[in-house]
Parts: structure tokens; sequence; C-alpha cells
């Protein structure tokens, strides 16, 4: 990486409190901050926002490589957007299923796959965060529950998968184990991951400003 090039770091969902912490904490480390979401604000501790809709795979290309254009490449891509509709079940029709698998699981798939090349050239990072998932599976919230738990096992194929392209991919689950982290707790987990590979080792962009 050039000595005068800061590593740079596209957030979906940058406007969710999760979003927003992990976008400050990246900044203060001296990341350069991308926010992509539907909306056209860009958040406080974004150098610029890519408006996108994440559901669509040619608009998460074209954010993608807007991305990495900006970013003179793409060291990260943190996912936190997120919908959440609760109820008894009976109620939810296909239509409440498709937004939530949409934004919750597809805009997953679609952006990381459409970050994967720049990732890769930058032995870069995925990290999805999954909030709303607990060891108990909760009433009133099945298919909040079932996107997340799909989320979950998709960074798990992931990681698998991508490790020989130099891409490490992890999953932060916020609820896990009955005990929420905050969402500074969630920014310091994802900054911590983000910098390091899947054996540990600390990735040489990690600090760089």
């Amino acid at each position: 990486m050039p000595a005068d090039r800061a590593p740079s770091v596209l957030i979906t969902g940058i406007h969710s409190e999760h979003g927003f912490a992990i976008s400050h904490r990246f900044r203060k480390e001296g990341w350069f901050v991308i926010g992509c979401d539907q909306g056209t604000h860009t958040g406080r501790n974004a150098r610029v926002h890519i408006t996108a809709d994440l559901t669509d795979e040619a608009d998460c290309q074209r954010a993608a490589k807007r991305a990495a254009r900006l970013g003179n490449g793409l060291d990260c891509i943190v996912h936190c957007a997120d919908v959440r509709m609760d109820g008894p079940v009976e109620e939810f029709g296909s239509r409440a299923w498709d937004v939530m698998m949409d934004v919750n699981v597809k805009s997953v798939f679609l952006m990381s796959t459409a970050c994967m090349p720049y990732l890769e050239e930058q032995h870069g990072a995925i990290v999805a965060v999954a909030p709303g998932l607990d060891d108990t599976i909760g009433a009133e919230h099945a298919v909040h529950d079932a996107s997340r738990a799909a989320v979950i096992t998709l960074m798990d194929s992931l990681s698998a998968e991508l490790a020989e392209h130099g891409i490490h991919v992890h999953v932060i689950r916020p609820d896990h184990e009955g005990t929420p982290m905050t969402s500074d707790d969630v920014a310091d987990e994802v900054w911590r991951v983000a910098g390091f590979d899947s054996e540990g080792h600390e990735m040489s962009f990690a600090h760089s400003h």
C-alpha cells in the first residue's frame, strides 16, 4: 500500500446506531470512511456517501466500484444494514418476509460479492454485524431471527471459501450469550477483527494513517 494512502472502509447502514459508532471508530483510527445506503445524507464520520439500493445486484456492483475508486482501493466492508419487524408469525405475509430477507441477507451477499475483487487486491476483510439473535429463539420475531441466522451461516461459509483469496471474514453478534454489547463495544470488536487475519496476524494496513 502506498505510504500516503489511508486504508478505506465501506459501511452499509452507516446511519444506524451501530453504523455510527463503527464509522466513528474507523475515522478516529485514520481510515477513509465511505457510507452506503439508500439515503443521500453523508454521515458525520464519513468522508463520502454512496446512495445505492443494496438489494439490487447492479447497484451493488456500481457502489463497490465507486467505493474502490474513491478510496484508492478497498480494505474492508462492514455490513450494518438491518430491518426488523416483530409480531406473531401468522400476521406476516410474504411482503414482510421479502423485505427483511432482502435487506438483512441478500444485501450482505450482493455487497460482499461485489466488493470481493477489490478486497482481494488489499487482502482485506468482510465484517457483518448480526444484532437481534440470541441463543434463545424469541417469540414474535421469527422472520428477523431467520434472517440473522442466515447471515451468520453465510459469513461462516464465506470465511472458509475466501481464505485462499486472502480475504478474512467475520460476523459480530452483539446479543450473543445474553450479554448485549453497547454500540461502542461493537465498534471496538469490528475494528479488532478488521485489523487481523483469520490466524490472528495483524494486517499491514490496520494502523496506517
